[in-house]
C-alpha cells in the first residue's frame, strides 16, 4: 500500500504510479474554518487536485473522477437556489464559506488542467458533486458531515434548526464514482447527487 498526502506532491505521484484510474476524493472538509484561515482549506485541496493531475498526466492515466461537492454549484449571487451541472459556484459571494470556495477551486484547476494539456497528453476527467454525505463509516476518527447529524441529534444546537440541506447515501457516492470509471459517456461531465 502507497500512502499519499495532499500536501505531498512526490506522494501522490508515487501512489498513482502504474493507475490506470484514479479517484481523487480527499480534500480537507471544516464547515467552522474561520475566513482569515481560508487558506488551510483552500490551498491543500487546489494543491492536492493538481498534484493529483500532474501524476495522472506522468503516468498516463485513462480517466480520472475527482470527488467534488453540491456547493461548487451552489452558490451564485443571483439570489436562485436552482442549480445543475453547468453551474460554478461564485467565490466572491458572501453566503460562500472557505470550504466552497476550496471546493470550486480545485475543482476548475482540474477541467483548466486538462483542457490545457497538449493533445496527445490529455486524460478524461469527470467529477462527482455529492450534497452532504451520510451512510456507514468505516472509520472511527472526526467526520464533519457526522458531526452535523451528531450534534443536532445529540442536542448539541438548541432545538430543532430550521433548515434545509440535501443528502446522499456514502453507497450512493461510491457507486457513482465506480460507474464514472466504468461509462464511457461520463467523461468530460459533472454529475450531482443529492
Amino acid at each position: 500500500m502507497v500512502v499519499a498526502d495532499l500536501t505531498d506532491e512526490q506522494s501522490i505521484i508515487n501512489a498513482i504510479a502504474g493507475s490506470d484510474y484514479v479517484v481523487h476524493n480527499a480534500s480537507p472538509f471544516d464547515l467552522n474554518t474561520k475566513i482569515s484561515d481560508e487558506q488551510t482549506l483552500i490551498k491543500p485541496a487546489v494543491d492536492g487536485t493538481l498534484a493529483v493531475c500532474k501524476a495522472s498526466q506522468m503516468a498516463k492515466v485513462k480517466r480520472v473522477v475527482i470527488t467534488a461537492s453540491v456547493v461548487s454549484m451552489m452558490h451564485s449571487m443571483s439570489g436562485t437556489n436552482n442549480y445543475s451541472d453547468k453551474d460554478w459556484s461564485d467565490i466572491t459571494d458572501p453566503t460562500i464559506n472557505a470550504y466552497g470556495k476550496s471546493k470550486t477551486l480545485a475543482e476548475k484547476a482540474a477541467w483548466d488542467f486538462v483542457k490545457n494539456l497538449p493533445e496527445g497528453e490529455k486524460f478524461e476527467l469527470a467529477t462527482i458533486h455529492p450534497a452532504l454525505t451520510f451512510g456507514p463509516n468505516f472509520v472511527t476518527e472526526f467526520s464533519t458531515s457526522v458531526d452535523i447529524m451528531t450534534s443536532v441529534m445529540l442536542k448539541k444546537i438548541p432545538g430543532v434548526p430550521k433548515m434545509c440541506m440535501g443528502i446522499v447515501d456514502v453507497r450512493d457516492v461510491a457507486q457513482a464514482h465506480l460507474a464514472a470509471i466504468k461509462v464511457p459517456e461520463a467523461a468530460g461531465k459533472r454529475f450531482l447527487m443529492v
